[in-house]
This record gives structure tokens, C-alpha cells and sequence, in this order.
């Protein structure tokens, strides 16, 4: 499989800019994440070799940019996938005598992010828990997508935090979902999410798992023998694993029947810690964070399994085209 060459839809200011700045286009970076502390970032770099952008251009701190890819999809037909808007920050960088001009912009406008990390001191009573996450967010931003859980909230007090710092704390709270995605504050236990299998999009054939701790080759536990206080020692390989070190289970099992048990869900806590998190790159996709992943177990063994894109990177670049780098996590079989 090709990796896509596709085309981007740029609007500045609410002006189409497309055609102004594409040609000069040598890459442009997204960043889409649902991990803690982190924000959606689009990072456009530009052939600036004449120093046009340098002078009065369209671009200034604090400008909305509106982003979309625009690709053939596999019956040939044009689909746009709409990256979002992104408003610029104050950190214009230059590179090699202003040859290349690289422009961050974030989710958030900059008035609206101080808002939301502006401490606080308010106190709410007899509210819907829908009500109170929309009335915070209406005084950061004007674009919102929010669905809770029908909670009363008798008496809640923001005590010496931020908006952000409370609205994450009654996300956790709620199983609820708190992010901010291209200019939208999304505060959610009803995320719309595909479902996706991208194995075949795969450029390297290869998605490289994140063990959460040092890989285990063996496992091993003492039991005693029938009508006897003396002990023998059960050991058992761990399926798949090619090298690692040797865990004893610090116990005395009754019998071996008891010890196998013990070693085996042993064995099986970890597998699960060794799918706990996987990076991959695919050949471009319209993939976001959030979105559910599946491993097929007939390909990758134990390692199958549902997981959710925590972080997603869309990268294109004039000489190299669309990949889309993800990172996963295990969430269930």
C-alpha cells in the first residue's frame, strides 16, 4: 500500500488560505490526545526562503487557524477529514536565517486557556451535574460538547483550584471524559468513537508493546508435597516471552493443583501488563483519539484485544506523504 499524498485545506482568520500557503507547505504536524495534561497542537512548517512570512502576513499571536486533509478514499472518491481550529501562541520560530518559519497553535484560544487555569473560590447548590459543567465551561469557550450522567449535586466547592483543575477531578469523579479537541471543550461519558481495525494500514508490519515492568520468562512457586511438610518447586514458561527474568510467587501452595493456579493467573496478570500500551504507524488514516483499536488475536496472540488511541499524530510531509503515528492503550478482550 501507497502512503497517501493528500492535499490541505487551510483557513486563517476565517479566510481561505489555501492556496496562498500551500505550495510553501513542507509539513504539518496534529497532534489529537486524550492523555492527562495534554492538548491538541497543529504545527505547520513553512518554506520561507524569500522571508515573505516574516513580513505583514495574514498570521499573528492569537490567530484562528482552521485545518482540514483532504484524500482519496479507497473507492477513489475525495474525503475530507476535518482536523479543527487552532489558535496561535506567541512562539514564532525561525530556523536557518528565517529559510523555515514554524507556527505552533493549541486547541484553545490563549484568553480562553487563562481562564480555565485561573484559581478559584465558588460554591454551587442544588444543581444538575450537567447544569454545572456547562455553566464553568460557557465562561472559557463558546464551543462545547457536554453529556453527563442525571447527578443532583446538593452542595460542590470549588476550593482554591481551576476549572480545569475541578473539571478533570469531577470527570474522574463521574466516569466521564474531559479534553479539549481542535477549539471544542468536551466533557462526555458518551464519546462517539469508531471502531477500528488498522493492521492492514500498518507500514512496518509491527506494533511495539510497552511492558509496564521488566519482562517475566518464568514463574515459580513452592507447594507441598501430599501428606508431607516438605516443599518442590512448580515452574512454568510464559507463552510468547523470549527472554526475561524469574518471579517466585512468595507463598506456599497446598498442593500442586493450587500452585498451577496461582502460577497461571500469575501468568495472566502478566499478559495484560505486557498489552498495557503500543505505538504503531499506519499509512494515513482518519483515526482520532478515542478511538477504539483492535488487535486480532489470530495475529498477535495474547496481545489481542480491544484498546483505545490515547494519543494520535498525523504527519505530512511534502516528500514523504500522510502517516499517522498511534499510541494505544489496553482497555478489555
Amino acid at each position: 500500500m501507497e502512503i497517501r499524498q493528500p492535499k490541505i485545506k487551510l483557513f486563517i482568520n476565517d479566510k481561505d488560505a489555501t492556496r496562498d500557503i500551500s505550495n510553501f507547505i513542507l509539513e504539518i504536524v496534529y497532534t489529537d490526545s486524550i492523555e492527562e495534561k495534554a492538548k491538541d497542537e497543529l504545527q505547520i512548517t513553512l518554506a520561507n526562503h524569500d522571508r515573505r512570512f516574516l513580513k505583514n502576513w495574514a498570521i499573528q499571536t492569537n490567530s484562528k487557524v482552521e485545518a482540514s486533509i483532504i484524500y482519496n478514499d479507497k473507492d477513489g472518491s475525495l474525503k475530507e477529514f476535518t482536523i479543527g481550529t487552532f489558535y496561535v501562541g506567541d512562539d514564532f520560530t525561525c530556523k536557518a536565517k528565517g529559510s523555515i518559519l514554524t507556527v505552533k497553535a493549541t486547541s484553545q484560544a490563549l484568553e480562553d486557556l487563562d481562564n480555565f487555569k485561573k484559581i478559584r473560590n465558588e460554591g454551587y447548590e442544588n444543581i444538575q451535574l450537567k447544569e454545572l459543567v456547562q455553566q464553568i465551561i460557557n465562561r472559557c469557550s463558546k464551543k462545547s460538547i457536554v453529556e453527563t450522567p442525571d447527578v443532583f449535586i446538593e452542595r460542590i466547592d470549588i476550593a482554591n483550584q481551576s476549572y480545569e483543575q475541578f473539571l478533570k477531578q469531577l470527570a474522574k469523579k463521574y466516569n466521564c471524559r474531559f479534553f479539549i479537541r481542535s477549539g471544542v471543550v468536551v466533557f462526555s461519558n458518551q464519546l462517539k468513537t469508531q471502531e477500528l481495525n488498522l493492521t492492514n494500514y500498518l507500514i512496518d508490519d509491527q506494533i511495539r508493546f510497552k511492558a509496564k515492568k521488566e519482562a517475566v520468562k518464568f514463574v515459580e512457586m513452592l507447594y507441598y508435597k501430599p501428606n508431607s511438610k516438605q516443599v518442590q518447586l512448580y515452574k512454568e514458561e510464559v507463552p510468547g516471552a523470549k527472554e526475561g527474568k524469574t518471579v517466585r510467587i512468595q507463598d506456599i501452595a497446598h498442593n500442586l493443583n493450587e500452585a498451577k493456579q496461582k502460577v497461571k493467573a500469575y501468568i495472566q496478570k502478566i499478559k495484560t501488563d505486557l498489552r498495557a500500551e503500543g505505538t504503531f504507524t499506519i499509512y494515513g488514516q482518519p483515526v482520532n483519539a478515542g478511538d477504539k483499536i483492535i488487535i486480532p488475536e489470530d495475529r498477535y496472540g495474547f496481545l489481542g484485544g480491544v484498546y483505545e488511541a490515547q494519543k494520535v499524530v498525523h504527519s505530512i510531509k511534502k516528500d514523504e506523504g500522510w502517516k499517522t503515528n498511534i499510541t494505544i492503550k489496553y482497555i478489555g478482550g
